[in-house]
């Protein structure tokens, strides 16, 4: 709305400036910051007097801290200015990000004379914690406001602060009633917060002495809120509240510790069986991963029981770190677990065992470098389990430690962590370097444009990211992931596939990108549905790139498209070898299933016959096609008149099919077809089947019709209980009725089975001679104005002729 009345000939110039400064403010609301910033930066807005607030809010959206602090500063000294407080509390956050602590402070000291007493006080809040934060607690409790100066709104921050101080000062009786009061009043809290006073709580407790409350109060804490995501400090201390000497098994945080444990063994022999191989090599491994608090268990358990003097308990705990590796191998707590068998190994005197286990985590301990880059990779796995905070940490530790390519890689992947961590935040790259702070943002850009789960978005912002990067190093890898974007969205953007195809085409690409854009122009291809050259396409990256990834895709596209085009024999070739190459993969199914149904259209009995045991290697595959294997197995028996084998197949299916699998109805449905095929069978199980199936159709239609037309059917031929002479005609005509009952608006997305019905609840009603009634479902079937409504309309015309029925 803004837009257009910008565009309005009639406003006055003020009345313009206003809808642009209007308009630049919504487009900051909806994360657009880049163009609110074209737009406070034109003429006729530089003299508004809030231009300067929204221009520097537009650059922290941008990620350019630096200048947006700039920008703000003037005004959050500005008393007078409607946005003072704004643009302070956000210099300073920006201040804090580029670890300018002191800055933070000083800006944060421009509200002191706020006439908003609440702001000031929250500004003076804010400033304290960055004391704290810095230990500088002396300086914090000067600043302290009094409790009749804070609002409410702000106590719960308040009271956290100066619990946090008093603790520092060694009031720990004061401090553990603050964190107490804090724990048994939430409102107001943020989740971290909270976590952090329940923290709080146990350090007063264990600076007063009482170690056992302490631990307890931690160990209540997670018996109530499992899901902490403060795991790692509150296990740290509960670990070093243990006692190092004079532990037994029934140590009541052991006992607790037990009772968090996962509830099935894995098999003693582990990843690395540094142990004899036991009895419980044969307990099977659960197929639940285990929680943090399980995992968090484990380790401190473990830790425990170690310091026990008891060979059994040792063994137990060893036994327990290894359990971390099987059932959790990509937390960063098992490179923990591993470090610290390393550690007991060398205590038992095992050096070589020891030293295994170094290996395989450090290589050369003793190196800057390799422990960036172990300090890299635990930032990975942290970063793969979804712990991005601790990721973004982890990977600024090995940025302090790598040098030139690896430590831009880690600057960056901080970045990415953070990113991930919130999505919607204004992230930067965090460097003194300004040419890495460049040079790194463009990526930053396009991983970002390359994270997208929606296609659509992504190819806008890759399009994006070339017009302000168009040289940049990796913009041939931008334009294959347009490609892939512009395939990917439904309907695909072929053109604009087909115009980035053609730009890469002229240039010479890194060879990793080479088997990329071939691969993108065979999908390219197979859309446009141009067969022959997508065969040829196929056949050249097979031939060029051979044993890839890329080929495998190429192989089953042109397996399916020699398939599509009736080259049965060739098309079966090609996915056999294909599904050998791709064992038990699920490519592996779908070319044995695609090779099957090639075999199965083959001239010859013999094909078909191998086609069977095609079928069988798809169906052998555990995968999401093994259900259509069964199905076009079965329809190929019934197919070849082997109809006891697929009974036999189907009713097996059919049997182990949830009621919410998708593929119950089509099993079910061909099962009771090919029960009416074998003659001497009864029509009574089919009928059965259909009932099952009517229950978990109801909400679709077109599901819904084709069972009760198939029902209806069903009671034709079934024998009237009370008169076995005469036919189910009655219930069969009330299941056609059901179907023409139900409402058709919206109509149903197909009308095949819905006329089917009608029409043959007609038949049923002229050949039992009536036929006002027949006149009446032509005409209802004619009102539905569906394919054959024309049909029916002539029908219930000539049923009206020929019986001379007349409507009044």
């Amino acid at each position: 709305k803004f837009n257009l009345a910008i565009k309005t000939a009639d406003i006055t110039p003020a009345q313009n400036q206003e809808s642009l400064m209007l308009f630049a403010e919504s487009l900051l609301r909806d994360h657009q910051p880049a163009a609110a910033a074209e737009i406070l930066q034109q003429p006729n807005v530089r003299n508004h007097p809030n231009q300067a607030f929204w221009l520097g809010q537009s650059l922290a959206g941008q990620g350019r801290f630096s200048e947006a602090v700039t920008i703000l500063l003037p005004i959050a000294a500005n008393p007078s200015h409607p946005f003072q407080a704004e643009a302070a509390f956000t210099a300073s956050s920006l201040q804090l990000s580029l670890s300018q602590p002191d800055a933070a402070i000083n800006t944060l000291q421009l509200l002191n004379s706020s006439k908003d007493s609440s702001i000031a006080t929250q500004a003076k809040l804010r400033r304290i914690e960055i004391l704290i934060d810095q230990d500088e607690y002396i300086e914090a409790r000067k600043l302290f406001p009094k409790q009749t100066a804070i609002s409410s709104d702000l106590l719960p921050l308040a009271k956290f602060l100066n619990g946090r101080m008093k603790l520092a000062e060694n009031e720990n009786e004061a401090a553990e009633l603050v964190f107490t009061d804090l724990l048994a009043n939430p409102q107001g809290q943020t989740l971290r917060r909270y976590h952090l006073a329940a923290i709080g709580k146990a350090d007063a407790l264990r600076k007063l002495g009482d170690t056992v409350a302490a631990t307890e109060s931690l160990l209540g804490f997670l018996q109530n809120n499992p899901a902490s995501p403060l795991l790692d400090p509150i296990f740290q201390r509960i670990i070093e509240w243990l006692p190092e000497t004079k532990i037994t098994a029934d140590h009541p945080t052991l006992l607790r510790l037990a009772g968090w444990l996962p509830q099935t063994s894995p098999p003693g022999a582990g990843l690395i069986n540094s142990a004899a191989i036991t009895a419980s090599a044969a307990w099977p491994i659960s197929g639940q991963p285990p929680t943090e608090l399980e995992i968090f268990s484990m380790y401190a358990r473990a830790i425990g029981l170690h310091r026990i003097d008891n060979p059994v308990a040792k063994i137990e705990a060893n036994q327990l770190l290894r359990k971390i590796g099987l059932l959790a191998p990509q937390h960063t707590l098992n490179q923990r677990s591993l470090i610290t068998l390393a550690s007991w190994k060398l205590d038992e005197g095992k050096q070589e065992e020891a030293f295994f286990l170094f290996d395989s985590i450090f290589q050369t301990a003793k190196s800057p470098i390799i422990k960036g880059e172990a300090a890299f990779l635990e930032a990975k796995i942290a970063y793969d389990r979804g712990d991005t905070s601790l990721a973004a940490e982890l990977f600024i530790q090995a940025a302090k430690l790598l040098s030139d390519d690896n430590q831009e890689a880690a600057i960056l992947n901080a970045a990415l962590s953070r990113l991930k961590e919130n999505p919607e935040s204004a992230i930067t790259i965090q460097s003194d370097n300004p040419a890495m702070v460049s040079k790194l943002g463009a990526d930053l850009a396009l991983e970002k444009a390359l994270a997208g789960d929606d296609p659509a978005a992504a190819k806008f912002a890759l399009l994006a990211f070339l017009t302000q990067n168009p040289d940049h190093i990796r913009a041939p890898e931008a334009r294959l992931a347009i490609i892939e974007a512009s395939l990917s969205i439904i309907p695909p953007d072929l053109a604009l596939a087909r115009a980035q195809i053609d730009t890469l085409s002229g240039k010479v690409l890194p060879s990793d990108l080479s088997p990329q854009l071939s691969l993108a122009e065979l999908r390219l291809s197979d859309l446009s549905n141009d067969e022959e050259k997508t065969i040829e396409l196929a056949k050249k990256i097979i031939a060029d790139f051979p044993e890839t990834p890329g080929s495998s895709e190429a192989s089953l596209i042109l397996g399916k498209t020699l398939f599509q085009s009736g080259s049965y024999n060739e098309a079966r070739l090609v996915l056999e070898k294909l599904a050998v190459t791709e064992s038990g993969t699920q490519r592996g199914q779908a070319a044995f299933l695609l090779a099957a149904r090639a075999a199965a259209l083959g001239a010859t009995d013999q094909s078909r016959e191998e086609a069977l045991a095609l079928f069988d290697k798809s169906i052998a595959i555990e995968g999401p096609l093994k259900s259509l294997a069964v199905l076009e197995k079965a329809r190929l028996y019934i197919d070849l008149n082997r109809l006891p084998l697929a009974i036999s197949s189907l009713r097996k299916a059919y049997k182990a099919t949830p009621l919410d699998d998708p593929s119950r109805i089509p099993t079910g449905i061909l099962l009771a077809e090919a029960i009416y095929a074998q003659g001497d069978s009864e029509p009574g199980e089919a009928l059965t089947i259909y009932n099952d199936l009517i229950d978990i159709t109801p909400n679709n239609s077109s599901q819904y019709f084709r069972i009760q037309y198939l029902r209806g059917l069903t009671f034709e031929k079934l024998p009237d209980p009370k008169d076995p002479a005469k036919r189910r005609l009655g219930e069969a005509l009330s299941t056609y009725f059901s179907v023409l009952d139900r409402p058709t608006n919206p109509p149903p997305p197909e009308w095949k089975w819905f006329e089917r019905s009608g029409f043959r609840a007609l038949a049923l009603l002229e050949n039992a001679e009536r036929w006002q009634a027949a006149i009446s479902v032509a005409s209802k079937i004619a009102a539905f104005k569906g394919p054959r409504a024309e049909e029916a309309s002539l029908y219930a015309r000539q049923l009206r002729l020929k019986h001379m029925i007349w409507e009044d």
